[in-house]
């Protein structure tokens, strides 16, 4: 079994934080030979860091970092790399609408491929207006890049040292779309799982708003830019799918 690391960022979380961490623990320790679940209070202004020191308080796997300013998704996704412990990494959101035994069951197939590429199977439980967003995102990406990803920017396993070496520009949310088209686009192989998650059940998502989405459409124009035109001597094979599952 594999050492894993859990990044959780989290942003006024305060009542979905506490069942995500317990979901993360429950379904990861019998998955790895050492478990860490590393907590990011992103400057939270409701109770969500002291719900944080809590769970760290109850289980010596949850480390705590209260961020005085926002990193972002994507500043707290390389921020939590590089302090990982484990021999292979993940976000999940501090949201709890991951379904934990689903990540579980993905992460099985490590033993395949250096990185496991999530997507959502039961996509109804987002609103409409998502869906559609993410169907253009997910097309948009396969278009600039010549892939054929069915969702790039969920919860995705990396192995660590792996994933250290990917130069990530953007803090924003197409943070994993950036380390993984550079990835795969370094020739690193992979595998697609389809995962099952659940509605949200408190607060609404940081996801989608205007600001968001004028910058991750920025990040994905530069992220051509990089790919394609100034570094495309880095960037020379593409990566074989081995399987979807």
């Amino acid at each position: 079994m594999p050492s894993l690391t859990v990044i959780v960022p989290a942003l006024n979380e305060e009542k979905n934080l506490g069942p995500a961490v317990e979901a993360i623990l429950t379904q990861m320790k019998p998955l790895a030979t050492s478990l860490e679940v590393l907590v990011y209070d992103d400057a939270s202004t409701d109770g969500t860091g002291a719900v944080a020191d809590e769970l760290a308080q109850r289980d010596a796997h949850v480390r705590v970092v209260h961020n005085t300013a926002q990193l972002n998704i994507g500043g707290i996704y390389k921020a939590g790399v590089q302090a990982a412990q484990g021999d292979y990494v993940l976000l999940v959101p501090g949201d709890n609408e991951m379904r934990l035994e689903e990540i579980a069951r993905g992460i099985k197939y490590i033993d395949r491929a250096d990185l496991v590429v999530f997507y959502v199977t039961n996509v109804r439980v987002r609103s409409w207006w998502r869906r559609r967003l993410s169907r253009l995102y997910a097309a948009g990406v396969n278009l600039m890049f010549g892939t054929r990803f069915s969702y790039t920017n969920g919860t995705n396993v990396f192995k660590t040292d792996v994933v250290r070496k990917i130069l990530i520009h953007t803090n924003g949310f197409s943070y994993q779309t950036e380390a993984v088209v550079k990835a795969v686009w370094s020739g690193l192989d992979f595998v697609q799982v389809g995962i099952e998650i659940k509605p949200r059940e408190s607060g609404e998502s940081k996801a989608l708003t205007l600001r968001n989405l004028r910058i991750v459409l920025d990040a994905l124009l530069r992220l051509w830019w990089e790919v394609k035109v100034t570094e495309r001597r880095r960037y020379r094979r593409l990566g074989r799918m081995l399987g979807k599952f």
